[in-house]
C-alpha cells in the first residue's frame, strides 16, 4: 500500500513491454488521492505519488533513459489515450516530447543543437526546431 510503489511498477512494466500493467499502475499512482484508495486523504496528500505520476509518463510511457551519458527515448502510447506530451531538460537543453499513436514529435526549446536517440536511432535537433518521427512503440497488452 505504499504510495511509492505503483510508479516504479508502471515504469518497470513499460520497460519490459507490459502496456496494460504499466497503465494499471499509472492509474494507481495518479488516482491514489483522487479516489482516496487508503482512506487517509484527510491526513494529507501523497506528494510522492504526484511526482510518481510524472515519472510514470516520462520514464514509463515516454521511455526516457540515460545510457552512456546520452538521452534515449522509447515512447509508446496507452491505448486509452489519444496523445500526451511532456517537457524535459537534458544538459541544460529543454525540449518537449509529444506522442500520438502515429508519431513522436520532439520540439527544441533550446538555443543549442541537441543530439539524442529515439528508438535507438540518433536524432540531431537544431535550436528552436522540431523533428517528427514515426511511432514505433508497440507494447503487448499483458
Amino acid at each position: 500500500e505504499s504510495s511509492l510503489s505503483p510508479c516504479v511498477h508502471a515504469i518497470i512494466a513499460a520497460r519490459i513491454g507490459y502496456g496494460a500493467k504499466a497503465y494499471e499502475m499509472y492509474l494507481r499512482t495518479s488516482r491514489l488521492d483522487l479516489d482516496d484508495y487508503n482512506n487517509e486523504v484527510r491526513e494529507g496528500l501523497h506528494i510522492t505519488s504526484m511526482a510518481g505520476t510524472w515519472m510514470s509518463i516520462v520514464e514509463g510511457f515516454g521511455g526516457k533513459r540515460i545510457k552512456n551519458e546520452q538521452l534515449h527515448l522509447n515512447p509508446f502510447i496507452p491505448k486509452q489515450w489519444d496523445e500526451y506530451s511532456f517537457m524535459i531538460t537534458f544538459r541544460e537543453n529543454r525540449m518537449e516530447v509529444k506522442v500520438t499513436d502515429k508519431q513522436v514529435t520532439v520540439v527544441s526549446c533550446s538555443e543549442n543543437t541537441i543530439t539524442f536517440f529515439v528508438y535507438n536511432e540518433q536524432v540531431t535537433l537544431k535550436p528552436k526546431t522540431e523533428v517528427v518521427l514515426k511511432m514505433k512503440g508497440n507494447l503487448n497488452e499483458n
